[in-house]
């Protein structure tokens, strides 16, 4: 798994080494095919906890109330490494807590759903220092062989095929204040996280910079010319500063392609000739001919595999998330 996702063995001992977004994706989409527990989203959801977050933590923490909190954390997201923007509205008596990537994530896709969801949910019960009962979830994704374990950790209805991914609740429970609120060292903290996500904002890849272009707008095709042009410099320019992280244009739009592909194909009913357009292809051979060059099969074999197993899961009589988890 550390060889596909080009992570050497070494790095395991070197508190320095720092993993590029492509390794940990790379790696975690591994270890999620490996391991085969469809539900790992929600089981490793479960074990974040605001002590991990450090100063953002204490920020979190000593806020107000529980929409203070998550201004806070929302803020300084860059501080918790996620590849997820949440985001907290109120509509009447509930407020909604939504999950949307930050970029593309291929097969990790909905695990990192499911974990961001849970997560969330951990932290901000945690923050509030008493249960945050939740009325429904809601999720994008079909119906998947683990629905029950979504019902298991939220404790309510929970909706499929949505046009978002979040969980409601309560509304009052933003404006309770939290167990440790300190208003005053909150701000203290809060004025530190920006300083540090002010100075991981100005470390971020160039090639990362020129990802996001490329998904602001994924049904257009873009060429190195158009990016650059969106960018404020010339074509060689980007070149070069794409060669200096040693990557290129083609690369990053294929590696963008391949995975939006993979997230439309594992957690949408999209048909093929659907995909092949949000993708920016004129046919859906075009696509197919793209897919098959990157992952050796048809896109249609991916859909195939999860549902026959899903079949043979059901079939063999499916472990209870709890007794997998145990």
């Amino acid at each position: 798994m550390l060889d596909i996702a080009g992570i050497p063995a070494q790095a395991l001992e070197d508190p320095t080494y720092e993993l590029t977004p492509h390794q940990e994706l790379s790696f975690t989409t591994e270890v999620i095919r490996g391991i085969n527990i469809p539900e790992i989203g929600l089981i490793v959801g479960g074990r974040y906890h605001l002590s991990a977050y450090g100063l953002l933590g204490l920020a979190v923490m000593t806020s107000e109330n529980l929409l203070s909190g998550m201004t806070v954390l929302y803020k300084n997201i860059l501080m918790t490494w996620t590849y997820m923007f949440w985001n907290t509205t109120v509509r009447g008596d509930r407020a909604y807590v939504s999950l949307e990537k930050l970029r593309d994530l291929g097969g990790s896709y909905q695990y990192m759903i499911d974990r961001g969801l849970v997560a969330s949910h951990m932290i901000f019960k945690e923050a509030l220092g008493q249960d945050l009962p939740v009325l429904e979830v809601h999720l994008k994704q079909s119906k998947p062989s683990y629905a029950d374990a979504y019902t298991a950790y939220f404790k309510c209805p929970v909706h499929f095929n949505s046009s978002e991914n979040y969980y409601a609740f309560d509304s009052k429970l933003l404006y309770q204040p939290l167990a440790q609120s300190e208003p005053e060292t909150a701000r203290i903290y809060g004025k530190q996280c920006e300083k540090i996500c002010l100075q991981l904002s100005r470390n971020s890849a160039f090639s990362d910079i020129v990802r996001n272009q490329i998904l602001s707008s994924p049904r257009e095709i873009f060429t190195l010319e158009t990016i650059a042009d969106r960018l404020n410099m010339t074509a060689r320019t980007v070149q070069r500063k794409l060669s200096a992280e040693s990557t290129s244009y083609k690369d990053i739009l294929e590696d963008v392609r391949h995975n939006l592909a993979i997230e439309y194909l594992q957690s949408t009913t999209f048909t093929i000739e659907e995909i092949a357009v949000r993708l920016g292809y004129s046919d859906s051979s075009s696509f197919c001919h793209a897919y098959k060059r990157w992952t050796g099969v048809n896109p249609s074999d991916l859909r195939h595999r999860d549902s026959a197993m899903k079949a043979e899961r059901k079939s063999d009589g499916e472990v209870p998330a709890q007794r997998r988890k145990a």
